[in-house]
């Protein structure tokens, strides 16, 4: 059963607040990978060892994690609702 007494608006900032919350997600999933990819490229890529790539996977998560904290958790939607 559907809600009737949704409006235009709420819709559209509920839609908002998903793709938010979305993003952020993906930011946060792409910033594991790379720590990932960069742990496994130098470990089982070079002859630098596990130890070395655990060091360089630490130091991305922590520029990842810098990045998250100033600015690129920010939305780029300014939160205001088209008039009609």
């Amino acid at each position: 059963m559907s809600d009737t007494n949704l409006d235009e608006n709420s819709i559209l900032a509920t839609h908002a607040h998903s793709f938010h919350h979305f993003t952020l997600a993906v930011k946060w999933v792409c910033i594991h990978l790379a720590a990932l990819l960069t742990f496994l490229v130098i470990s089982f890529c070079t002859s630098a060892g596990w130890g070395l790539g655990l060091a360089a996977a630490i130091v991305v998560v922590a520029v990842g994690v810098y990045a998250m904290n100033h600015g690129l958790a920010h939305s780029t939607e300014d939160g205001s609702l088209p008039h009609s």
